[in-house]
């Protein structure tokens, strides 16, 4: 029977304003790899991961936020609009499209056209397009496995909706789990199918103000 690990009771909820240290990036990406494994994200090599997350530290249009028991045990990645996810990927285009051809990510590419060639969004109709393309968007989040089920995640992004003042906050879900997860604790609603291959993906959104 596996045991359940045991959480302290100063779980740390932050913002990621500097550079973080080498240990806590591992750790994310470890997460990310681990929880998120179907994004784009996570099939570039670990060394363009630590880069991309650089930069969105150094952005204003996209922010970390951690969750720590002391050490990192979930992220979240939220980009103030989407669009702002096409243009900080083409910063680094070059390098990455040559590490996705190494590592034969096929499948991988042929999404980073779809959405770059903004035909991603065909089924979806114009209303929720808008609510789309003005929403803050939730790109990843992702708790370490063993801490699931505590309640942390729905915690850490009822920490994060505070932060904002908009009127929507949108994300996707490629399972029926993460979906249940969304509608369930934090009364997001489906609005519509992103293309992405091999399969449709759920994109939901919450209403703040």
């Amino acid at each position: 029977m596996k045991k359940k690990t045991k959480l302290r009771t100063s779980l740390k909820y932050n913002f990621v304003k500097k550079k973080l240290n080498s240990k806590s990036l591992s750790k994310i990406i470890m997460i990310l790899k681990s929880e998120n494994n179907s994004s784009i994200l996570a099939n570039l090599s670990n060394e363009n991961i630590k880069k991309y997350l650089e930069i969105i530290i150094r952005q204003d249009n996209m922010e970390l936020f951690i969750v720590s028991n002391p050490d990192v045990i979930g992220y979240a990645i939220i980009v103030k609009k989407p669009k702002y996810l096409i243009l900080n990927f083409k910063k680094l285009k070059i390098v990455f499209l040559f590490d996705l051809l190494f590592r034969l990510k096929i499948l991988t590419l042929i999404n980073i056209f779809i959405s770059m060639a903004n035909i991603d969004l065909l089924f979806v109709n114009q209303k929720n397009r808008e609510i789309i393309k003005n929403s803050v968007n939730l790109n990843l989040l992702g708790i370490e496995r063993k801490y699931q089920g505590a309640g942390i995640g729905a915690k850490f992004l009822k920490f994060i909706i505070k932060n904002y003042k908009t009127k929507y906050m949108t994300c996707e879900t490629n399972n029926k789990r993460s979906t249940k997860f969304y509608e369930q604790k934090l009364n997001f609603k489906h609005i519509g199918y992103k293309i992405r291959i091999p399969i449709l993906i759920n994109i939901l959104a919450k209403k703040i103000y």
